[in-house]
């Protein structure tokens, strides 16, 4: 079967949310020196301060002259000294006058075209031979030729990539404004939960029947590594007790834009972050997706503007969740429109069936490539609560409710490690 044009989505029941939270994007903003702004959302369109080149510029090493002088050629010139890029030319070219100049050095006053040096006989220190005709502007990159003064080169709600601080820089633009980080904090909840301090406190919890906290630090992983527009403020533990977590979540609203909880969202009885969350009368507030993993995750809106993530306590679940939900919640909120490439690439599943009639799903895969192709196989195990299977793969598949993916057919694949080449 031919590949099909595949994208993931938030799930439809999110639609509500998301469109409230674009209205809530940060608009504090500073000026950061460009080589400083590298994942950073630009709150302003950023415009070229001068025209760029400000003087003409030779494209080759040679000899800047007046076309007109050598319409002719060969002819004899005489050389009145040189010019190298860093440098503002002092010296003008006259009648039947040359100078030598540098790549990128700018042209002499006087000189319209450049005659690059492997045409040019040097017959004395102050002498050379013109073996070549040029026309004007030859071999330049004249006034304006990169940009013009006033022109947008990258707009508002774009995010910094490394290869635009130099070509900003070299536009003559050395400051950008941008949004401020997104705020967030990480409030993991469960009472079997430890943070380790050494080691070898790994091996002695899982023997002793506790639970090393894992799931808050990667969210403020993943959000370092993927979201650089955004910030982790603060991250705690607390036990499984409605005042507590409610002292959390209230104590990181005071600093947060987001907050983000991981652990007791399931549908039992006893879900402290539910009634936490709850009891704060959201504006809006969804608790619980069709997809899986992460099904339990839910989101709200507060009376102050403030957001609450709730996810689920097993970073499989909570994956899926950064993956999909969390990372657009965040996008809207930090105001981004031209995101970060993701490394997605379509591939042809070779084993087994994804996809569920019923709810939107992730699937955790191996991705190989195969020549020119790549293909994808599915995991045997998909159980949210198997963390080391994420050890053995290096992608996921996103499927929507209702799409089944056979053997043979084409789906795109989020890379999560570069596949191996066969």
């Amino acid at each position: 079967m031919k590949p099909h044009e595949y994208k993931f989505v938030v799930p439809h029941e999110l639609e509500e949310l998301t469109n409230a939270i674009s209205t809530l994007a940060v608009i504090d903003e500073e000026r950061v020196p460009v080589w400083e702004s590298m994942g950073r959302v630009l709150s302003r369109d950023v415009v070229v301060p001068i025209d760029v080149p400000p003087r003409p510029k030779a494209a080759y090493d040679g000899y800047a002259v007046r076309s007109q002088d050598v319409s002719k050629a060969p002819i004899r010139l005489r050389l009145v000294g040189s010019i190298s890029i860093g440098e503002v030319p002092s010296i003008k070219v006259g009648t039947m006058e040359t100078a030598y100049v540098t790549t990128g050095a700018y042209l002499p006053d006087g000189a319209d075209a450049v005659v690059p040096e492997e045409f040019v006989d040097v017959v004395s220190n102050n002498e050379v031979v013109i073996n070549k005709s040029v026309k004007p502007w030859e071999n330049v990159d004249p006034t304006g030729d990169f940009a013009r003064k006033g022109e947008v080169v990258l707009r508002e709600g774009t995010v910094i990539m490394p290869w635009d601080i130099p070509a900003l820089l070299e536009l003559g633009i050395g400051e950008v404004w941008v949004r401020r980080r997104v705020r967030i904090f990480v409030v993991a909840t469960g009472s079997e939960l430890i943070e380790v301090k050494t080691p070898g406190e790994v091996l002695s919890a899982i023997i002793n029947g506790k639970v090393v906290e894992s799931t808050a630090s990667f969210v403020r992983n993943y959000i370092s590594m993927y979201v650089p527009y955004a910030e982790v403020v603060g991250r705690t533990i607390v036990p499984d007790d409605q005042e507590a977590i409610r002292n959390a979540i209230m104590g990181a609203l005071d600093t947060a834009d987001i907050v983000i909880t991981t652990g007791g969202t399931g549908p039992s009885g006893v879900d402290y972050v539910y009634e936490v969350t709850k009891s704060l009368n959201p504006r809006i507030y969804i608790r619980g997706l069709r997809m899986r993993p992460g099904r339990p995750t839910g989101l709200a809106i507060l009376s102050n503007n403030k957001v609450i993530i709730n996810l689920s306590g097993h970073p499989i679940s909570a994956l899926n969740a950064m993956t999909v939900v969390v990372k657009e919640v965040i996008k809207r909120l930090a105001g981004v429109k031209v995101d970060i490439a993701e490394p997605r690439v379509m591939a042809r599943l070779v084993r087994g069936t994804l996809g569920d009639e019923e709810v939107a799903r992730q699937y955790r895969v191996r991705v190989r490539r195969v020549g020119n192709e790549y293909v994808i196989e599915e995991l045997p195990r998909q159980g949210s609560s198997l963390t080391h299977t994420l050890l053995m793969i290096n992608g996921l598949v996103f499927t929507r409710k209702g799409q089944i993916i056979r053997e043979g057919d084409y789906v795109e694949a989020l890379l999560l490690r570069e596949p191996p080449r066969e």
